[in-house]
């Protein structure tokens, strides 16, 4: 019962902590709360049988049963990165919320999200799935709307907006689905061959849930006010694990269940990918605001994610999947550090600050370290993913890959920009005095910049469970189905015949 104990001690704890009255305990509690969702999440790789592609630990209990609606969950090498990267996270943001924030419905919404983020990406029932992705939206908004910046409300309106009209397309289209399959049941869905027109509608409904959430361009609109006036911790849950979703639901419902529209569709989606990867390098390049800064460069980066998964090729599959492990870690650590350099400034703007480097050596040797791994260089996190998907981009369309490595130069040149604006150069006159990282900070930016370089030095540690997984139910879903031989056709011919004969239809 591990997935359902990672997805019930995030939910008892945020109720817990909701009810606590003293804030000293609520801080304490969800971070526990969230560490021993970790430790116990650690079994999960522990016991992951790499040669098995299907879903692995699974539960099943009957929710609804006249209707078909049941409890069941599984992972499999799809999800296990990113059930594993959201309990990793958690721990860490709740930690860098210690300094800033005492009430305790921050921590409470934190937990929410974890056990809603958790329950969708190991839902293998349709209704339970939406249930949780639905969920996602509460703690998203409390925490944008509540603990934002001065434009909160403006940034939860819009998003909420954008992600509700995706949603609401996607319920329609798996109300279709489940009917036509008459169930509920991910296996069952995903074995059965839906008709080409019927794929196309289905796929444009559930893709636009997952291009948003993404966020693909030019479904963007969202993701700079959201990411800038959302506080640290909020930050880090939307563009290092909130967004992944999307890409995930490309990956296990898009293009396993409507291989024939994916294959369709994917040239002008990779267009989109290039597009944005070069919209929100060049966005970042003119930004004065260095956490919009940040949130355009995380626009670059998931595009390069999405043209990974539509190459359609092993390599540019586990490419995608690596950058968004990737890309979780050292986005993480970078929005939790603008949270860290706010506290101290009490601005975003970069004007504001200058010579940092000399009065904050620690912070700004942790800020480097993790623009290293955003910018890609070899041994760090991004690079590898970069190299898979380009290879396998290039091989597929030697254009739009050329085409993504200006993303790379531009990414290269706004980052080094802002750090020499921030670190390097006279130091500003607005308060002279700015004190270095303290113990709990160094803390919980620790594991981040050791998983940035483990993931740079060894992917294959990572590469190796998903491999199964992507070939068995992505690869060969979009394979195309064997003909049928002339004596089936002829039997399906004599059996419509004698089932008209008898009054019933074919």
């Amino acid at each position: 019962m591990i997935l359902s104990l990672l997805i019930g001690l995030p939910l008892a704890g945020a109720l817990l902590v909701s009810l606590f009255p003293w804030e000293k305990t609520t801080k304490a509690l969800s971070f526990l709360v969230s560490l021993v969702v970790f430790i116990f999440s650690l079994g999960l790789y522990t016991q992951f049988d790499l040669s098995n592609a299907g879903f692995q630990f699974k539960e099943q209990y009957d929710l609804v049963p006249a209707l078909g609606i049941h409890y069941a969950v599984g992972i499999d090498g799809i999800s296990l990165w990113l059930v594993l990267l959201t309990t990793f996270l958690v721990p860490l943001v709740l930690l860098g919320g210690f300094g800033s924030f005492a009430q305790r419905g921050y921590y409470a919404s934190i937990l929410l999200m974890e056990a809603a983020v958790v329950g969708a990406l190991a839902s293998t029932d349709l209704f339970l799935f939406y249930l949780f992705w639905e969920l996602m939206l509460i703690p998203a908004f409390f925490l944008i709307g509540l603990w934002g910046g001065e434009n909160k409300v403006k940034a939860t309106i819009r998003f909420i907006l954008y992600t509700m009209f995706g949603s609401l397309l996607m319920l329609v289209a798996l109300l279709y689905v489940t009917h036509e399959v008459k169930s509920f049941d991910y296996v069952k869905i995903a074995d059965h061959i839906f008709a080409d027109d019927a794929q196309f509608w289905c796929f444009l409904a559930f893709g636009l849930a997952f291009f948003i959430k993404v966020p693909l361009f030019p479904l963007h609109g969202w993701l700079p006010e959201a990411y800038t006036e959302a506080p640290a911790g909020g930050t880090v849950l939307l563009s290092a694990i909130m967004v992944k979703l999307g890409a995930y639901g490309l990956l296990r419902f898009c293009i396993p269940l409507f291989p024939v529209a994916a294959k369709a569709f994917a040239p002008w989606i990779m267009i989109l990918a290039v597009a944005g990867l070069l919209h929100g390098a060049l966005m970042a390049t003119l930004q004065t605001n260095f956490k919009k800064v940040l949130a355009y460069s995380s626009l670059s980066h998931m595009g390069l994610i999405v043209l990974g998964l539509f190459t359609f090729s092993l390599t540019g599959l586990q490419g995608g999947m690596l950058q968004m492990i990737s890309h979780g870690a050292y986005m993480a650590g970078l929005f939790l550090l603008a949270g860290m350099m706010v506290e101290r400034r009490g601005s975003y703007e970069m004007s504001d600050f200058g010579g940092w480097a000399r009065q904050t050596p620690v912070l700004a040797t942790a800020f480097l370290w993790l623009m290293a791994a955003a910018v890609g260089l070899p041994g760090f996190a991004g690079f590898v993913g970069e190299i898979l998907v380009l290879v396998s981009a290039y091989q597929v369309n030697a254009v739009l890959a050329l085409i993504s490595i200006l993303g790379f130069i531009f990414s290269a040149w706004y980052l080094f920009n802002l750090y020499g604006k921030i670190f390097l150069g006279p130091v500003s006159a607005k308060k002279k005095t700015i004190v270095d990282l303290n113990a709990r900070e160094i803390l919980l930016l620790l594991p981040l910049l050791v998983i940035v370089v483990f993931i740079g030095l060894s992917p294959n540690f990572f590469l190796r469970p998903m491999e199964k997984s992507l070939q068995a139910n992505v690869i060969e879903k979009l394979k195309p189905a064997p003909a049928m031989t002339d004596f089936a056709a002829d039997q399906l011919r004599l059996q419509a015949d004698a089932d008209k004969e008898k009054g019933k239809h074919p």
